[in-house]
Formats: structure tokens, sequence, C-alpha cells
């Protein structure tokens, strides 16, 4: 129902506009597993034909935005959040809402309403400040961070002056992440595999056998970002209470011995900063999070010696979470462009019992360069986890043919320690792929 208002208080606005852009592209996607991995060398991972439009509507200060994919996956893999997409039930077709908002503008004060994307913070490819909007986490193959994120159902208030500006998002409505519940998604054996340690698992299919917040006023999320713009420095403050994007997870041993697998979304609150301060040709990036007493997921073994002891159980705990960037973009001559980051994360309490480790950091870098007049366009991205020593790269070739029609070739990979650990990306050896891209915008 409120698709279908939203749908015709836009309709409705188009008709009294005083001008229309539309503009839009269709992207195929074929990707293999390569030959190192175990279970899917040689077999497609990916297989995607996606129809973006978007439609711009302008009455006087008024903008009218609408952004929405047709998606058709030969692969069957495509999930649903219940709220951002309708998606078939074998997984192949998805109508994709991104976005649909009205935007006021007077001057030194504005107004969005609608479903919108706003990105926080400064990182390159990873989330610190940036939990605004939650993220497609159904597909890992040559798809962006920035590509993955969904839109909110919010208001947007902003103020600006000369050289700062505030924004105040009041969120009605809790859109969580996308699972990967599609039963042919080659990441969905990965975070919801059919067995552990010799019991049978009773997994989700549906976003709905999942414990969402009621559709209360009081279970609302609300959101604030300070920016303010120097001559020598940039600086920004966010402020966020909702809700987990991502469900924590209950393993309930039943009496045939089979493991229900549950999950329910918690609330949280985050308190964030990021600077940006150029030198030359040189960019200082720092950015910070704190989560006061943030829900940390407990493990399966922990919560299966509680319950085969007759103990009770909690699928997560409550920890101070601190997760902190220091990073620098490189532009130096001949088009070339490298950015580092090193990123830490830490939590404060005990973790013993805990899905993951108390002090986890990593290192990124990223290298882009433009050949034959910006024709060809190069870049790699890596990722190295410092404590276990696993890594992912994504590296991308992307050619235009011509202004509307660009080639690329993307390979996802993903590597375990050199002892078999899986640290934070090993996990997901077995989805290193290589990928054709193609795509015609008009």
């Amino acid at each position: 129902m409120k698709k279908i208002i939203l749908s015709i208080i836009l309709g409705s606005s188009l008709l009294f506009a005083q001008d229309f852009d539309y503009s839009g592209s269709l992207t195929t996607l074929a990707g293999a597993g390569l030959p190192y991995t175990e279970d899917n060398a040689g077999k497609f991972l990916a297989g995607q034909l996606a129809f973006d439009n978007l439609f711009k509507a302008y009455l006087n200060e008024t903008i009218f935005y609408l952004n929405a994919v047709l998606v058709a996956d030969g692969c069957q893999s495509q999930s649903s959040n219940g709220i951002s997409s309708f998606v078939s039930d074998d997984g192949v077709f998805a109508l994709k809402l991104k976005e649909a908002y009205f935007d006021y503008n007077g001057g030194v004060w504005a107004l969005r309403a609608g479903r919108q994307i706003t990105g926080w913070g400064k990182a390159d490819g990873i989330q610190i400040t940036d939990i605004l909007c939650p993220q497609d986490e159904s597909n890992m193959i040559a798809q962006t961070y920035k590509e993955s994120r969904l839109g909110i159902d919010a208001l947007r208030l902003s103020f600006m002056g000369d050289w700062i500006q505030s924004d105040f998002y009041w969120i009605p409505i809790f859109t969580p992440s996308t699972l990967p519940l599609a039963k042919k998604s080659p990441l969905r054996s990965l975070i919801f595999p059919s067995s552990y340690e010799g019991y049978e698992l009773n997994n989700p299919t549906r976003q709905s056998d999942f414990s969402l917040p009621d559709l209360k006023l009081y279970n609302s999320e609300y959101a604030a970002r300070v920016g303010m713009y120097f001559s020598k420095f940039d600086l920004s403050f966010y402020g966020f209470y909702g809700w987990d994007d991502l469900p924590f997870t209950s393993y309930n041993i039943s009496e045939s011995g089979k493991v229900n697998v549950n999950g329910e979304y918690k609330r949280m609150a985050m308190l964030g900063a990021d600077a940006a301060i150029p030198a030359g040709d040189f960019v200082f990036r720092l950015e910070s999070a704190f989560f006061p007493q943030r829900n940390i997921q407990t493990s399966a073994s922990y919560q299966a010696a509680r319950q085969l002891a007759e103990k009770a159980f909690d699928s997560s705990r409550k920890c101070e979470q601190l997760v902190s960037l220091l990073g620098f973009d490189w532009t130096p001559s001949g088009g070339w462009m490298l950015t580092f980051q090193y990123i830490t994360d830490c939590i404060f309490n005990d973790s013993s019992d805990l899905d993951r480790k108390k002090f986890q950091h990593q290192l990124s870098l990223t290298v882009e360069k433009g050949f034959f007049n910006e024709n060809l366009n190069c870049s790699a991205l890596a990722f190295l986890d410092l404590r276990d020593f696993s890594s992912t790269a994504e590296m991308s070739c992307e050619y235009n043919l011509s202004d509307a029609v660009k080639l690329g070739l993307v390979a996802n990979l993903y590597f375990k320690e050199a002892d078999g650990k899986n640290g934070l990306y090993g996990m997901y050896k077995d989805l290193s792929c290589l990928t054709l891209k193609g795509k015609v915008s008009f």
C-alpha cells in the first residue's frame, strides 16, 4: 500500500512538471568461478541483465526523482528484503525501487521526502560512519560498495549556510539489508549452510522469517549530520539512533535434533566524525565511529554448548565498539590515483562468546589509471586482514567503445591465510570469479 500511494503522489506530480529528464542504461554481466575455487570452478556465478531507469521532473524549486531497476537473473540469485524490491519466487526477476522522492529547495533550507540514498563518511569501500542506508548483502560479484547501498524511506530537513550544512532525518519505517536468501544464490550456502557440526539446519527462506521491528511510531529511526567546510579542511559530525541492518541469529536445537535458525533485529546508536585535509597532491582522511552498547553476534558454538547444558543463551551481547580509519588519496601526475587506508575495529568487552575477535585491523590500497585519453580505465582495490592475513581484491578494466557503450572485465578474488584460517575474507574463496560486463547508456 505504501508503494502504491508513493507511486500515485509521484505520478500526479509529474503531470504538472515544467521539465522532464529521462536517462537509462542496460547492463549485462556474465561471470564464472576461477580454477582455484573448490566447488565453483567454471560454474556461472553471475548472469544478469539490468534495465536501469532514471526520471527527473522539475517544478519551480521542486525536483521529483525516480530511479527503478528491472533485473533478469539467469543464475536465479535475486533476493528481496521485503521492502526495496519485488522478486519472483524463483529468484529470476526483480523490480527494485532504488529512490523515489521529491526535493524542495528553499534557499537556506531544503526538504526531501521519500525513498533516498545518502552516503556518509570519507572511507573508500568500507563502512565506518556510513550506516544510514542499508546494504545489498546478497551479491558480492562485480558490484561496488557504492552500488550496494539501498534507499531509506525518510524525511530529511536541511539547513544550509556559506560554510555549514545540517541534515536531520526521520525514518519512520525500518529498511533491513538484503540477505542472500534465494535458493540458488552462490552466497547463500556460505551465510546459511545446510549443516553445522553434524546438525541439520532449518534456515530462513524469506525476509518475513526474521523478526522485524513492529510498524509503530516508537520504532522510528533518527539521524543527523553536520558538515563544515573551511578553506583548509572539511569536518563532519554524525549521530544515529535506529536498528542494526543485519539480524542477530539464534540457533535452537529441536527435539528431533535439527537446528532452527532464527533472526532478530536490535536497536543501536552511533556517534561519529570525519575530516578531509588537502595538502598538495594529497588529501588526508580521518574517520571514526563509536557505538555505545552495540549488540554483537554470539557464536554458534557458544549457543550450542549452552543449550546442551540446558542453560539460557543470547543471540548477542552488548559491547562498546570503536571503528576508525586513517588514510590518504594521492594524485600524482600522469592520471594516476592511489588511495591508502588503515582500519581498526575494536570492542571493549570480553569476546570469548562472540562470533568475532576483540580487535580487528586491516589495510586497503586502491590504484586507478586512465589510458588512451581516458577511454580505458583500470583500477585495483585490495584489502588485507592484518590479524589472520586473509585478503580480497577486485581488479577491473573498462573500455569506452563510444560515449554510450562500455565493455569491462572484473576479477573478484578471495584468499585464505596460508594456514587455512578464514579470517575476514577466506570464507568467500569459492566466490572468486571473472566477470565480463557490458553497458549501454541512453
